[in-house]
């Protein structure tokens, strides 16, 4: 157990040391891009407080490529760049926290490891409960009002639903990453 916790440690500065290289930057902010044209258009608001998104799909290579630092990066650069470019509502610092959690959480479980099925859906899961469904419902319960709470039924059965959707694109994208070739440089 000790050995699992210490080489999810390493993660972090090893991420870290990736943003050194310009083609890293790069790399990210291309990535960033990608995010934000799926957030803009890969995206079903429902109401105000509910939508489905597949933008996420553009975070895991980032974290897949240059680890959990870098994706908590491009995570909170989108949420702050979602906003300033068509928000939905005020601007809640929690839902970047939000971003870049999602982003640390694909790095632990993707940065430098075999990328096998498990730990892909095991990543979106941790996601969809922690982020998603539980932080993410607070911070709309601190922003809204008590009455948001009401809504966490309805935002669980709507992260079950898209769960196995996200799971298959989420594997196609990770499998298609790891067959494009890069040059040490990059990694």
């Amino acid at each position: 157990m000790h050995s699992v916790f210490s080489r999810l440690l390493r993660k972090f500065p090893e991420s870290a040391h990736t943003l050194r290289r310009t083609q890293t930057l790069t790399t990210v902010g291309l990535f960033l891009a990608i995010q934000m044209v799926l957030s803009s258009y890969g995206t079903i608001q429902v109401n105000d407080s509910l939508k489905i998104s597949l933008a996420h799909l553009a975070l895991a290579p980032t974290a897949m490529l240059f680890g959990p630092v870098a994706a908590a990066l491009q995570g909170a650069m989108s949420d702050i760049l979602g906003f300033l470019l068509k928000p939905t509502g005020p601007y809640f610092p929690g839902f970047t926290i939000s971003a870049a959690l999602g982003g640390v959480i694909y790095g632990l479980f993707l940065f430098e490891s075999d990328r096998k099925l498990w730990q892909i859906v095991l990543a979106r899961a941790v996601i969809m409960v922690l982020v998603n469904i539980m932080l993410n419902t607070l911070f709309l319960t601190m922003l809204y009002g008590p009455s948001q709470a009401a809504l966490l039924p309805v935002r669980a059965l709507k992260n079950a639903m898209q769960f196995p959707i996200d799971c298959l694109l989420l594997t196609a994208v990770c499998r298609t990453v790891q067959r494009i070739p890069m040059t040490a440089d990059v990694r």
